[in-house]
């Protein structure tokens, strides 16, 4: 548990939280699936991260709007923050537009409706009003696939305010040189450091619809610098029929508007790109929403069911297995290598069973997908056997004659003490490289399980002695050797992360 929401499937990760399906029970039977996102640890320590955190909840809380999605609480347990969202039967645009490459990309009709869904979205932010009627001035400043859900029933959502300011307040959660976002979305004043308004999101919403209807991206180049460079500079963007032959002209006077590198010369509002947008294809080439969900569930049809089937079993697996307490820190966060608020979908199948991941494609799994409650009983075990096993020899030690070197035969010679020594595991640093190298999921292999430890423990006892007689006997060492074999070096814990997360 997490306050009152009880967690049961990781389900994506990003630079600063992690993000879960789980449950808020009440009474007579009530229960509610949400999505509870935590931040992470090592970030709560940074006061900065942690102001952003909180200026999500406080201003996306206030959003009310079929295109955005709805924040439903805020809390903080033993040191965790995390935010209740509705949750959201779908997939981000970044896997659309991955999975689409295979099927010759999105049709521009659907792109167009996708982007209009989330202009409207986004205007809602952008309209916010305080308590007195005056306008927040909340600007999103990180656009992009990766922050747009489209759900199976064709919605766009806009999601993630994580690094959203509210100019009317002079927030001051940018350092000077400090961009927030990501590079690629970036619009010239913001990389000039000039003062931001909402029409940098309107910047961002075309470089989207750009990307959607081309494939290509009109400024990305080699090298975040390079990048920057071409955004900044005043070379005027290629028009997208370069890339499309019969591109629709309309559309594309309505991209190269939204694209313009003079603010003043841009969109006003996305809620005027969003009515451009409508005008810019005949109505007999418009989508609907129908036309999205058609198109969505095509592509992620079984994913959808693998996801729903996950949850269903998570729920099944937590009804029969009685809560007995909340989770602590290292439970309910993670890490990742991606950048800020940048969101990556994860295997629920995986995510629910612990197994093994395999190589998938479309779907990056974050280290958090990987349970470490099987780890620590593995560990324990293995050293329970150890410490058995070496109880065991030195009593059979203490018990033994002070010498019987003359019942030592020829056909079976006793172990000499070096080799014993040499049979003795590596310690932890010897058996464990510095930098290990990560499996195919990103996740470094951990350190031998409990039945391995086992099974190579008896190895350093001795071995019992045939007698002439056919009667095993025990064998000795001479009294100098017959101190009782040293304890193994407790190994270390198992390697699970690449790098320390801070936990």
């Amino acid at each position: 548990m997490l306050g009152r929401y009880e967690l049961l499937l990781p389900i994506a990760a990003g630079g600063m939280a992690m993000v879960w399906a789980a449950r808020l029970k009440g009474t007579r039977g009530f229960q509610k699936i949400v999505a509870v996102k935590t931040m992470l640890p090592q970030l709560s320590e940074d006061d900065q991260f942690e102001r952003m955190f909180l200026l999500e909840a406080s201003l996306a809380s206030q959003i009310r709007h079929p295109h955005a999605v709805e924040i439903l609480d805020l809390g903080e347990q033993d040191g965790v923050l995390f935010l209740a969202m509705e949750w959201i039967d779908g997939v981000p645009l970044s896997q659309v537009m991955k999975t689409s490459k295979r099927q010759n990309g999105i049709p521009i009709p659907i792109a167009v409706r996708i982007v209009v869904q989330a202009c409207a979205g986004l205007h809602a932010a952008h309209e916010l009003k305080d308590a007195s009627g005056k306008l927040v001035g909340l600007v999103h400043r990180d656009i992009s696939p990766q922050n747009i859900l489209v759900t199976y029933d064709g919605m766009a959502k806009v999601v993630d305010f994580g690094v959203a300011k509210a100019t009317a307040f002079n927030d001051s959660t940018t350092r000077a040189g400090q961009l927030k976002g990501k590079v690629s979305y970036t619009a010239p004043e913001a990389v000039r450091g000039d003062a931001i308004d909402r029409r940098v999101d309107v910047f961002a919403m075309g470089i989207l619809l750009y990307v959607l209807t081309t494939g290509v991206h009109p400024f990305r180049r080699e090298s975040e610098g390079a990048t920057l460079f071409a955004i900044s500079s005043p070379d005027p963007v290629v028009a997208p029929h370069t890339f499309q032959p019969g591109y629709p002209p309309l559309l594309e006077a309505v991209l190269l508007r939204a694209l313009e590198k003079e603010r003043d010369q841009r969109y006003d509002t996305a809620k005027d790109l969003m009515r451009a947008l409508d005008r810019a294809l005949p109505p007999s080439q418009r989508a609907t929403d129908e036309d999205v969900a058609n198109f969505i569930r095509e592509l992620f049809e079984d994913q959808q069911q693998r996801t729903r089937a996950a949850l269903t079993e998570a729920l099944e697996r937590a009804d029969r297995s009685p809560v007995s307490g909340n989770l602590g820190i290292s439970d309910v966060t993670g890490t990742s290598h991606s950048t800020v608020s940048a969101f990556h979908t994860v295997d629920v199948r995986r995510a629910a069973s612990g197994e093994t991941a395999t190589s998938t494609p479309d779907i990056e799994i974050p280290p958090f997908a990987r349970s470490s409650s099987r780890v620590l009983p593995a560990v324990v075990i293995a050293g329970l056997v150890a410490a058995g096993v070496l109880a065991f020899l030195q009593l059979r030690s203490a018990d033994a004659p002070a010498a019987l070197p003359s019942l030592t035969t020829p056909a079976a010679p006793a172990p000499a003490l070096p080799s014993t020594e040499a049979s003795a595991p590596a310690p932890p640093e010897a058996q464990t490289p510095p930098a290990a190298e990560a499996d195919a999921d990103g996740v470094p292999p951990v350190a031998p399980s409990a039945s391995a430890s086992a099974s190579a423990a008896p190895a350093t006892a001795p071995r019992p002695v045939s007698h002439p007689s056919g009667a095993p006997r025990r064998q000795n060492k001479p009294a100098e050797q017959a101190k009782p074999p040293s304890p193994a070096p407790t190994p270390a814990p198992p390697r699970s992360w690449k790098q320390d997360p801070g936990f």
